[in-house]
């Protein structure tokens, strides 16, 4: 019955906390993200702690709402042309920053040039690729931006120029790389832009008035936010806190409206209207570095992935809450005619009577060395399930080859930094879908996708394929290549999926209006509000 439900649970696109009306007299809420920010700047911050804060002090082109629906935000409106190439925005009037200036076209078109620009070295700049020209502006190959197909029409028009029609390109829109940007601002603070509370200013519904770094982050409503009269809360606050049972201690001393949860704590809260289980679209995966000599070796790296029981893994570490990943695509994500997922199959099956012990010898002796001169090490989080998953593996791979891997405990930032550089051998790592649609977990693959491919994974027949789904118009032909590219990575494995999370999390059951979505930003407060 649990594992129905969770499964149920997966194939939920969002839920939201409900109902009731507005009018309260409560006016402020705090939530806990579970690391410190690795920036504030929108088009370099990478992490979804960033995003949470970012997607509340900045309003981008178009918003999600309640139903993962794309609707108009900083525009008003939008047109698309025939052949599906060029798209024209309306920017709002009347908007205006924190600081009083007004928010014109020229703030988006500020922001999305600053994205592209090689100087910035944003990460997120691949999504900026569909844009004529805007991925050799970012290579360097053109130096003009005036050959980048984004153009200010006048102060409110802003337009885009594909180089092929992206069915999906207005679903980006959401994505920070293309929120808009202060010239007035980056000027005061060419080097430190959004370091701090007070080296930025804000076109969203709240302001960042503070920001004690490695413990909080506060938010105040913003008073020239153009839909100021639909905000409800005064006071937005973000606590940093790791440890998920401490901040259920800070959930429970009513210092925290809404948490994560571990999944030891969730039987003391069964049947209780503080506990919400859903599906928040993440994979689990390991990263292997295969400039590591022994990781080189694809029957190494299969071994080390195919010994991991992932049923067992979710039932004794997870402790259900979860399911066994077939690929690096999750549940919940449109395919041909119904979920990618079901359709792409589990990718794992043809290695269902593999024993992963002989394919560990295979390739020791292809490499010509010994077990004992097999050394590793296991980068993980030290948030959440982090340890006790690294615990897990690491008797797995004792238990089934006979080795010892070395674990690596680290934060959040430490360990993106340490992947960004390439100093791992073994890392495991998360991704959660930016956009709705199956090519958010694929092209972060892509060769061309700088940092967020870590592990350098490059196939020339991967990236063709990646570059097909992304521009053609039949759904078929889409589906179709992004099933064989996901197959091809999963063959490979460089990277291995592991798991697909399931959001647990407590949350005062006076707080409604907000969304915990599977895609994007895994909580939105954009119509939250707290009733007596």
């Amino acid at each position: 019955m649990k594992k129905s439900f969770l499964v149920f649970c997966l194939l939920i696109s969002m839920f939201i906390i409900s109902c009731g009306k507005s009018g309260n007299d409560g006016k402020s809420a705090a939530f806990n993200i579970e690391a410190e920010p690795t920036s504030l700047d929108p088009q370099v911050l990478t992490d979804i702690s960033g995003f949470m804060v970012a997607n509340m002090t900045y309003e981008p082109l178009v918003r999600l709402n309640e139903k993962n629906e794309v609707v108009p935000a900083g525009a008003e409106s939008w047109t698309k042309s025939e052949d599906g190439k060029v798209w024209t925005f309306k920017i709002r009037k009347g908007m205006k920053w924190s600081n009083g200036d007004p928010v014109t076209g020229k703030d988006y078109f500020n922001g999305i040039k600053r994205g592209i620009d090689p100087k910035t070295q944003s990460e997120y700049s691949i999504l900026t690729f569909y844009i004529e020209n805007a991925e050799n502006f970012n290579n360097g190959t053109i130096k003009d931006f005036g050959q980048v197909g984004v153009k200010l029409k006048d102060d409110y028009t802003l337009e885009f120029t594909l180089s092929k029609p992206a069915p999906y390109f207005i679903k980006t829109l959401i994505m920070p790389i293309y929120f808009p940007v202060n010239e007035k601002a980056l000027a005061a603070n060419p080097e430190g832009y959004a370091s701090d509370a007070d080296k930025s200013i804000y076109n969203g519904p709240f302001i960042m008035k503070e920001w004690v770094h490695d413990n909080k982050i506060v938010m105040k409503k913003n008073p020239n936010y153009w839909n100021a009269q639909n905000i409800k809360l005064d006071t937005l606050t973000a606590t940093i806190v790791a440890d998920f049972d401490a901040a259920t201690n800070f959930f429970e001393n009513k210092e925290l409206d809404l948490t994560r949860i571990s999944v030891e704590k969730m039987a003391s809260y069964k049947g209780k209207p503080e506990l919400h289980t859903v599906p928040d679209g993440r994979v689990y995966y390991f990263g292997f570095n295969r400039s590591n000599p022994v990781l080189k070796n694809i029957k190494i790296r299969q071994a080390l992935s195919l010994a991991i029981d992932r049923k067992q893994l979710v039932d004794s570490v997870l402790n259900g809450v979860g399911l066994p990943a077939s690929g690096v695509v999750a549940l919940g994500n449109a395919g041909e005619k119904g979920d990618f997922r079901k359709e792409a199959g589990d990718l794992f099956a043809q290695f269902s009577n593999t024993n992963p012990k002989q394919l560990f010898d295979e390739g020791l002796k292809e490499l010509n060395i010994t077990p004992a001169q097999v050394k590793l090490k296991l980068t993980v989080d030290e948030k959440g399930t982090g340890k006790k998953e690294a615990e897990f593996y690491q008797a797995q791979w004792k238990e089934k080859l006979g080795i010892d891997v070395e674990v690596e405990v680290l934060t959040t930032k430490e360990r993106i930094a340490r992947a960004k550089a390439g100093e791992f051998d073994i890392v495991r790592y998360g991704w959660g879908p930016d956009y709705a649609d199956p090519m958010t977990y694929l092209e972060i693959f892509h060769s061309k996708a700088k940092d967020i491919n870590f592990a350098k994974y490059s196939n020339p027949e991967y990236d063709r394929l990646v570059d097909l789904a992304k521009v053609n118009q039949d759904n078929k032909t889409r589906m179709d290549a992004m099933k064989k590219a996901e197959k091809l990575l999963s063959d490979d494995f460089t990277y291995s999926a592991l798991y697909y999370q399931v959001g647990v999390y407590l949350i005062n059951p006076n707080l409604k209006g907000v969304v915990l979505r599977s895609v994007g930003d895994s909580v939105d407060f954009y119509s939250a509000y707290i009733t007596k």
